[in-house]
């Protein structure tokens, strides 16, 4: 019995220093997964930062019309306008919409 004691303390403090190592390895790998998080999102605040001045700077009408004018477009002419009339479809009754589906 008196053997048994120092060989159960040993295997106890071998299973005690694995689990240690095996948790300050597991922080270590957590820390660096967290400053990777961190770098990734300092990129995508600075992205969104840059996303919404060209957005900003692609609404203002001076950018929008030196736009059009690069496709070919021009500024509305009335002369040049036409106006079509509105057209109106025939209003069908609820009753011959369920009849045609029996049909």
């Amino acid at each position: 019995m008196i053997r048994i004691a120092p060989l159960v303390l040993s295997a106890l403090l071998v299973a005690s220093s694995l689990a240690l190592v095996t948790s300050q390895y597991r922080s270590r790998e957590l820390f660096a997964e967290l400053e990777i998080a961190q770098q990734e999102t300092k990129s995508l605040d600075a992205e969104g930062s840059r996303l919404r001045s060209d957005l900003g700077r692609a609404s203002q009408p001076a950018t929008v019309e030196a736009v059009a004018r690069r496709l070919g477009m021009r500024p509305i002419n009335p002369d040049r306008t036409v106006m079509l009339p509105a057209l109106v479809a025939p209003a069908q009754p609820a009753d011959a919409m369920t009849t045609k589906g029996r049909q």
